[in-house]
Formats: C-alpha cells, structure tokens, sequence
C-alpha cells in the first residue's frame, strides 16, 4: 500500500548524508559553513557568551543578540536566491523539513502550512514579527502573501522565541521585509504557462536621515490546465447499465401499458389479444390511436369499478350512499357518525352481519354510477397515457435517458481542463527606516475565482458527478473572491545602557467579498436552502486589527540576557451577505439556523512573555534558555438581529463571550561540543488560543453547541494544548570535498482537547475537543558546497496517531482515526551548477508520500481500513532551470515546473462506486507542467 520505492530513496539519503557526516566530524580542521537559502540557523548556534549591541537588519536598529535568541530549531529561506524562478510563499517552505503545504483548492489559491503533524491552525504566521492571523480566519491563506521585498523567511518549530507574540503548537513562520539600504532599481518581467504573468519593481532610495523602500508587484494566471477524471473512467460501465435500463422500461412501454389496463380492468382483453398486442406494437399503437381502445374503456366501465372499489376502498363512492339517504338509514337504526361506515361495510361484502339497508341491487347501481363517471373524468388521459408519444412520464424517461447519453459522452473522454482557476493579484510595499524608527504601510489586491470541487459532494460521490469543468454543475456557480488589505506599522527602538527596548503600533485592515456569478436553476440540489440560507449568493467580511507591544531585551551580565514581551490586539469582525438583512430584520422564522445567526465578532488577545538565556559555563558551550508564558484571548459574537423571541436555539444570546488564558513554558538547552558538532534540546508546553468562529460560531452555519436537551446555556470549545520535546545535532565539516552543514532532529509533540467540526443538530454544526493525537519524526537537513555545485537535501519523516470521541453523537471512549494530510516521508533535493559567473543550472526534486483525505477509519477487513482513509497516491515532483547573465544588472532565467507533469495524475483510492477499489482525483486538481521565462534587470 506504502510506495517503497520512494521511501528506499530517502532512507538511502539519510543514510548517506548521516553516515558520512558522523564519520568526519570529530578528527579534522573544517571550512566554516556558508550560509544557504536552507540552512538550520547558525546564528542560533553562536555563543552567547559575547552579548554584542551591533545592529542587524531585522527592524529598525535590533542588537546582534537577538538572533542567538532562538535556541530551537530555526530554518531561514531567502527568496532572493531563487530570482527569477517565480516561486511563491508555498513553493519556498516545500524546501524546510518538517513542514507540510497543503493547496488546499489548488496552485494560486487557498493554501494552508502544517508542521510536524500539526493543522494549520497551529501554525502563527508573522510579518516583520507581527500577527498576520486573524481571528475570522480558520487558518492564514499562503497565497495570499508575496515574497516580493522580502529578504528571508524564518521557520521556527518546538521552542518558539518569546518575541513573537502567543503561543502555537505546531511552530511559527515569520517573514522579514527587507531593510532599505543603498540606491538601488530593478525590474522584473515573466511569463508562464496557463497564461502566467508577473511583474515588479523595486526601488531603494536614501530619504532623509534614513532609507526608503518602494516595491509594486503584479502576478496573474488562467489556471485552465488539462487533466484526466479518474472517477470518468470508472463511472463508464456503471453508465452503460443505467443507459441499458432505462433504454428497456423505454421500449417495454407497450407491455407494460398492457399489462397495467387489463390488471386494473381499465380494458377486457382475451389472453390470445394480449400476446397479440405484446408481439405486434403497431397493432397496438393502431388499437390506441383509433376509437377501440375508448370504447374498450367504456364497454368496461362496470367491471372497473367493482375492480377499483373493490371491498375496502368504499370511500370512494361514499358521496353516493349518502345521497341516497343510506346513511340517514343506518343513524336512524342507532349507529352514530363514527361507525356507520363499519354497518357499511358488512352490507357491501354481505356478511350476515349487515343491517340489510344496501342492497345488491343499489350496490349494482353505485358501481354503475361509479363507473360511468370515472371514465367519463378520465377516458381522454388513459388513451393519452396509452400512447407513448404523449405520455408525459414516457416523455420523462427519453429524457432523462438522452442525459444518461450525454453524461456517458462525456464520461468517455476523460480529458478535463480546469475551469474558475484564475486569479489576478497586486502588493505594494513602502517602507522608510531610519536607526531607530520604522515606517511600514502595505497595500493589496486579490481578484480570483474559486474552482469547484469536482467531487460535486463528497468523496463517494465523485464517480457519479464526474462532469464538473465541463460546465456549471452548482447551484451557485462561478464564485468569485475579491479581498483589499491593508497594513501601516510604526515602530521605534532604543538602546539604554543594557537595556535594548523598542515600541510598535500595527494596524491591518482585510475586506473579503465573495459573489456567485451564474446561479444555475439547472442543478436545483436543495433549492429552497439554496436561495434562502445566508451567505450563499454572495457574503462580506471586514476585519479591523489594532496592535500595540513593547519587547526588548536587558543584559544581566556578559553571561545572562533576559528577553520580555508585551503585547495588546483588538480585532473586530463584521459580516454581511445574502439574505443577512432579512433574518436580522426577523423576516425568515422558517429557518432555524438564521435563528441565531451572527454578523459582528471581536477578539482580544494579550501576551506577556519572558525569556533568559544563561550562560552555564565560563567557555560558553553550555547555554541554557528557559521561557515562560501568558496567553490571554477574549472572544465576543454579536447577533444585532430582533430573532431572539422565537424560542429557536435559546443556549444562543444576542452577546455571547469567553475568555480563556494559561501560562506555559519552554525550556532549551544547548552544548557546543567543538566547532564542528552542536547538540540541543528543547521541551515545552503549548496552548493555542481559538479563534471567533471556533468559539462563537461563524454565523453561516456554525454555532457553539447546547450545555444540554434543554438549551440553558452554550457549551464552548476549549483551548487546544499540547506538549513537545526534541533534540538536535548540528554538525558543520568537510565532506566529500565539499563545505557541509548536516542538522538532524528527533521530535516528538502530545496534543489533547484538539477542535473537530461535527454536525450538532439538523442544521448546524459545532466544535467539540473531540480529537487528541501524537506525532513523532524525524528532520534531516544537509547542505553541500563545492567551488561549482550546491546541494541541498531535506527529509522528513512524521508519525502520527489520532484519536476522536464524536461528543456531538454519543459519549465514549477514543477511537483511533486516520490523521489527514500528514504524509509519512516528505522530502525535497536541489543540485545547482555554476559552470561561469553568467550561467547556473539546477534541477530540483520534492517527493511527497502517501496520505489519508479522510479520518474515519473502518473497523473490519483487511482492506477497508485503508481505503476508508482514502489515501493520496504519493507524489514526484521534478523541476529545473537555467539561469543566464548576459551583462552584469540583467538576467534571464528559463524553467519547467514539474517536467514530469506529475501533478494533474495525483489519485486518490477510493472505494467509492458499489464499493469497488479504484482511483478518483483530488477534491481540488494539482496543476502539472509549467514553463516559465523571466526577465530581472538592475539599474
């Protein structure tokens, strides 16, 4: 089930990479590493003995120490060594072990980042050491961030720094914006497959005491790649058969219009004339379009009504009785209105328990009334239904037959281009620092659609609807996503005797729209929830961010450094959307999530933590880093509607609020054996405050669950927690005639009260602490330096277990699931070539295993376990390049993004169609080859 190749291959690079790595490191004298775009952070491996104040380029003047504060494990990506290859945020954090990027709708669209078995929600994301999570948001999008004027990108994971505000489980990613330095224009042009295009400028400029930065960037693709439905091809012989069926209750019309006139004594035929009728169709068709087969229906009439009557459907001719004055009869002889039926009934059937009131002779006239009148009513709609030119329902059946045609055409050409996969985005940077001041203001743009899922439900309806991209098969359709964002940042920093301190102010604005362009009555599915649930035609949601913070850091002593943060936000949340005035305004009682709906959310978040770092010994090879925590959230949801009268979801309340906080800590501990070889360990608790929808609901859908049947009060999640521990050695050295830096790290993480989404009521869902796991791995990062060859491998292995108890739908014990999007091995290799200082080539490789979709696990057979979980083939990706500099400002770069075109064939194996094994694709496809040529010209 596992592909053992692939695993053979990494195990085969560890083992050469670990192996040589140990056996050279101890006896020699070693060339000092060369810093790479990925390479475990040697700064964190300095002493700390020498607590220099020299200014780095982080913020606006930060001391050189600052970046021996981060005593875990640390790896630093910069963008700016792979100009010109149009790699976005995703694409660079592929290259740091320990870190899965899952696209969640595809390439250029929504893109969430875990780390060693973590869910993205664990994960903080910082820009210039700034929240970039916002409490409206499950997880920060990736693709919404650019790596333009960005000068690295840091990746923290087990010990998280104190400078970063909260507290996350799974680890930290920060981006730093570059630091305006000298004079500086350049140009970048591109162009890529599926209509790609790009461009930016950057200019640096000196501006008063200090500098200034400008960058403008421009990025937009079509998306519209071609790709093979699995599920197509699997769905042919189930078409087949529901093509040959229908094709037969078509052609069986006749006989069973036959059989249904004579049964039901609409008509008399002799059995010779049936079998006649049934072998001759134009016969019978003559018979039905001419007068014989009326006046077979009226020759009939009395014996269909004794067949329709029969002895137990006597209220059909009850009228009659009654006008006969029967009835008057029966009340006079002592019955009542509740059993004179019974009296009735005993007469029709002549029991001897009858009163003898209706007759034979009355009950033959009855019927003959009866008869006359139901075909009088009816003789032109049975000839008609006789007919199947003119019957509606055989009408129906060629229908919906000439779409079983259809979708099986459509079938039989698997080939599929991606539809509503284009996006359009913009960011604009500027940025002045000074020695102590910085000036930050941000501006961006997004315009995109949303791609459907081509599942068009869930997974085991895959096969059935497998014409998604051909055109629109959703109620709301072509979803398109605009969003504005904003952010301005001032923030000053001083040097006071030993005392290094600074102040920041942050605000962030993001104003996300969402419109469903085509609304297809053609796919009515559940229509009515459709045009009257909130939200879904189109939706709006505005955040507002306010931050305020001090940090800085005081010298004890040549051996002792403390590091502290404060740090304050308010964010408020508004929403809006479809159908949202009218369930506030009370207008739509009839459906009860609009009950309760919620259209304003705040959050508050206060942070204080405190980090020293101590010297242990007089050479400064022992160096010990405990931290300690508080983490504090306040979460509001407001409901500004009149629908609190109604009754409806009463645990709900116009405001609802919860505020949670804990204190946590870290401990690292560092040895530097000699300059060849680091270990370092570090432990920790963790505790991931939620954010507004996890709490107060998201107000389409989502609310907290009830305390108990009886609705007093709302039963809310509680904050996730979580224990880690890992342990490293970093060992720099000359190996294999090359500069080497070898990181390997075991690591092990324990989470409880973990949130999972489960369905709490008939139209709402809610989250419950149903989910705990466990995850242990290991990280390996090796780079090589020769005079003309870089290379650098990752590998990560990860595993994990997790556990869900569904609160929402019983009480029991845990049970073990699948944990979703955690590949067992990941790993990523890249091999540059600089034959001259005007070319370098590279070619770069990233192998993704194996992973489970979904985390019910089945409990019986071999396979059904498995295949419950439907795993993701494992993946190969390939890329490669060339760089050119014809003159020293300009450079051309060349390359193929998965030359293989790998991505398009992921599989996912399913049990889905009469619970036959096979393969479908992703929810969401993967975009596969892709040329590309860029331009870069310095002034």
């Amino acid at each position: 089930m596992k592909n053992i190749h692939g695993q053979n291959i990494l195990a085969a690079a560890i083992a050469v990479s670990l192996g040589c790595s140990l056996t050279e490191f101890l006896p020699a004298a070693y060339a000092a590493p060369t810093d790479t775009a990925q390479t475990a952070s040697n700064d964190a491996d300095d002493s700390l003995m020498d607590f220099s104040l020299d200014a780095m380029t982080v913020e606006a003047k930060r001391p050189d120490w600052e970046s021996k504060l981060s005593p875990g494990t640390v790896n630093i990506v910069r963008p700016d060594e792979f100009k010109g290859e149009q790699k976005s945020l995703p694409d660079l954090l592929l290259t740091v072990p320990g870190v899965h990027v899952r696209e969640v709708n595809g390439k250029g669209q929504y893109t969430t980042v875990t780390m060693r078995g973590s869910t993205a929600a664990q994960v903080g994301i910082f820009i210039d050491g700034v929240l970039a999570n916002l409490g409206g948001d499950t997880a920060v999008d990736l693709s919404t961030i650019p790596v333009k004027n960005v000068e690295r990108i840091e990746v923290y994971r087990g010990y998280i720094p104190s400078r970063f505000g909260g507290t996350f489980m799974g680890g930290v990613i920060n981006i730093v914006t570059k630091k305006p330095e000298t004079t500086n224009v350049s140009l970048e042009v591109g162009k890529s497959s599926y209509g790609g295009k790009r461009g930016s400028m950057e200019i640096t400029a000196p501006l008063g005491d200090g500098s200034l930065m400008v960058g403008t960037n421009y990025e937009s693709s079509d998306g519209d790649f071609k790709y093979k439905n699995y599920a197509a091809e699997r769905y042919l012989p189930y078409g087949e058969q529901q093509i040959a069926g229908q094709q037969k209750v078509i052609d069986n019309f006749n006989n069973e219009t036959i059989d249904y006139m004579t049964k039901g004594a609409v008509i008399n035929l002799q059995q010779e004339q049936i079998d006649y009728y049934k072998a001759n169709n134009d016969a019978w068709l003559g018979f039905v379009r001419s007068d014989s087969l009326k006046d077979a229906i009226y020759d009939n009439r009395y014996e269909y009504a004794k067949k329709d009557v029969g002895n137990s459907n006597l209220y059909l001719i009850e009228q009659q009785v009654v006008d006969r004055g029967l009835k008057d009869e029966y009340l006079k002889r002592g019955y009542d209105d509740s059993d004179w039926h019974e009296a009735l009934q005993y007469d029709w059937i002549g029991s001897s328990f009858g009163e003898g009131v209706l007759t034979p002779e009355i009950k033959e006239e009855i019927l003959k009334e009866y008869g006359d009148k139901v075909v009088q009513n009816n003789i032109d709609k049975w000839t008609n239904d006789a007919d199947p030119d003119k019957n509606k329902n055989q009408a129906g059946r060629k229908e919906s037959l000439e779409k079983l045609k259809q979708k099986q055409k459509e079938a039989a050409n698997a080939t599929r281009y991606r539809k509503y996969n284009d996006y359009e985005k913009t960011s604009t940077i500027l940025k002045w620092q000074n020695k102590n001041w910085v000036i930050k203001g941000t501006y961006d743009t997004l315009d995109r659609h949303m791609p459907d899922s081509v599942w068009l439900g869930d997974v085991n309806a895959a096969v059935y609807n497998n014409g998604v991209d051909l055109s629109d098969r959703y109620y709301y359709d072509s979803r398109r996503q605009k969003q504005n964002s904003a952010s301005l940042m001032l923030q000053n920093r001083q040097e006071v005797g030993k005392l290094e301190w600074g102040w920041m102010l942050d605000y962030m604005y993001q104003n996300k729209k969402y419109r469903a362009e085509h609304i297809n009555t053609a796919y009515p599915n559940s229509e009515w929830d459709m045009q009257n649930q909130p939200l879904r035609e189109w939706s709006r949601y505005k955040s507002n961010k306010y931050t305020a913070q001090i940090d800085g850091g005081y010298k004890l002593n040549d051996n002792n450094m403390l590091d502290f943060l404060i740090n304050y936000s308010k964010e408020g949340l508004d929403i809006d959307g479809s159908n949202m005035a009218k369930i506030l305004g009370g207008q739509a009682s009839q459906n009860f999530l609009s009950a309760q709906i919620r259209n304003r959310y705040e959050q508050e978040l206060f942070n204080v933590q405190l980090q020293d770092s101590i010297t242990l010994d007089k050479e400064g090879t022992w160096i010990f880093t405990p931290s300690v925590r508080y983490n504090q959230s306040k979460i509001t949801g407001f409901s500004d509607g009149k629908r609190f009268t109604d009754g409806q979801a009463s645990w709900i309340h116009p405001k609802d609020s919860q505020t949670k906080g804990k204190a946590t800590w870290q401990l690292a501990l560092k040895k530097e054996v000699n300059e060849n070889l680091t270990l370092r360990m570090t432990g920790g608790t963790y505790y991931r405050l939620l954010n507004m929808a996890e709490i107060a609901g998201d107000g389409a859908g989502i609310l907290p669950a009830p305390r108990n049947h009886n609705g007093e009060g709302a039963m809310f999640p509680v904050p996730e927690e979580g224990k880690q521990f890992d342990i490293s050695a970093i060992m720099n050295n000359k190996l294999l005639g090359a500069d080497n830096s070898t990181t390997l790290t075991y690591y092990w993480r324990d989470s409880t009260n973990m949130l999972q989404l489960e369905r709490a009521g008939k139209d709402y869902w809610s989250y419950f602490n149903d989910n705990k796991g466990k995850s242990h791995g290991i990280e390996l990062q090796s780079s090589f330096k020769w005079d003309k060859f870089d290379l650098d491998l990752q590998v990560t292995y990860l595993n994990t277990s997790a556990y869900n108890k569904h609160t929402a739908t019983q009480f029991g014990e845990y049970a073990s699931v699948w944990p979703t999007y955690q590949p067992e091995w990941e790993g990523n290799i890249r091999l540059t070539y600089r034959p001259s200082e005007k070319f370098s080539v590279f070619a770069e490789g990233h192998y993704t295993d194996e992973y489970f979709t979904y985390y019910n696990k089945a409990t019986s057979g071999k396979l059904s376990p498995y295949l419950s979980g439907k795993p993701v083939c494992s993946l190969f990706v390939m890329n490669s390049g060339l760089k050119w500099m014809p003159k020293k400002n300009w450079q051309l770069t060349f390359g193929c993004n998965d030359i293989l075109n790998k991505g398009p064939k992921s599989k996912i194996r399913s049990d889905a169609a009469f619970m036959v094994p096979g393969y479908i694709n992703p929810e969401f496809p993967i975009q596969g080859r892709t040329y590309y040529v860029t331009a870069r010209y310095q002034f």
